[in-house]
């Protein structure tokens, strides 16, 4: 769970708090009737960043563009490079996936004082906070709900490309009952993995991962050891040998960890290897 993450949706104006919801993978959904050029969900967070993973709960079906913008102290400026994993065809918020985006270097990302005086957001008293917000070009369906927004580096389907036993229906069974998917242990496989970056000193903020492709081979490895784990002792040596290799490749330095706090990989940070830093 991020608890360094504020997610606020706004409908024509009149704000909600989502950030319960929004940073919980366990705790429900919250519905999202986009209507163009009225709604925002802002998010905010103690640095800067470039991605998001969306659930989606129920998928959106209509046609539109996914617009981010970055808060630079007076006003909302548009972010660049984007990529919306969320889409389907046309549409976006069809499906789970994240959505990436890079800062123009002509826009300074400022960390608001007090988000009261953040566009949008005069009912808010949050201090020290960065803050963006994400729009579409044209209304989404107004059933579209979203069960969490944060990081996740791994799917099923990276998880079975090394780990084929795992796709198996029986297991699933047997782990928990009426589990269709190992869904929860990539979540806390995301988890785990920015609280031990944290313990090793190599960020204090999960929002300085910014190329989370890096993080999957470690995700997919901390996803069996859990699985391993919850399966009981006749798997003790899969989890065993799951946990060394995910030690080990998290441990491969060239992490793309963002040192300057500005949300941009510079070249430095594109190819220095951690070795590990201190903050």
């Amino acid at each position: 769970m991020l608890f360094d993450q504020r997610v606020f949706y706004s409908d024509n104006g009149v704000l909600t708090d989502h950030s319960v919801v929004a940073n919980d993978f366990r705790a429900g959904f919250v519905a999202i009737p986009y209507v163009s050029t009225q709604d925002y969900i802002y998010i905010g967070t103690d640095l800067p960043f470039n991605h998001r993973y969306i659930d989606v709960q129920t998928a959106n079906t209509s046609v539109a563009e996914v617009v981010i913008e970055i808060w630079n102290g007076r006003v909302f400026n548009p972010a660049i490079d984007i990529i919306d994993q969320t889409r389907v065809g046309a549409l976006p918020l069809a499906k789970d996936g994240s959505i990436r985006w890079s800062r123009n270097r002509d826009t300074v990302w400022v960390r608001e004082l007090d988000s009261v005086n953040v566009l949008g957001l005069a009912d808010t008293k949050i201090s020290n906070f960065f803050w963006l917000r994400l729009s579409w070009s044209a209304s989404l369906f107004a059933g579209t709900t979203i069960k969490f927004i944060g990081q996740k580096f791994s799917e099923d389907v990276e998880l079975f490309s090394y780990y084929p036993d795992l796709n198996n229906a029986s297991l699933m069974s047997a782990f928990a009952t009426a589990k269709t998917d190992w869904n929860e242990q990539h979540y806390v496989a995301a988890e785990q993995i920015i609280r031990a970056l944290k313990r090793k000193n190599v960020i204090f903020s999960g929002d300085q991962i910014l190329d989370a492709e890096l993080f999957v081979e470690p995700s997919v490895h901390k996803v069996a050891e859990l699985i391993y784990a919850g399966l009981g002792q006749a798997y003790n040596d899969r989890r065993m040998s799951a946990a060394l290799k995910y030690e080990q490749s998290l441990d491969l330095g060239f992490l793309r960890i963002d040192l300057d706090g500005d949300s941009n990989l510079t070249a430095k940070e594109r190819g220095t290897a951690t070795g590990y830093l201190s903050r």
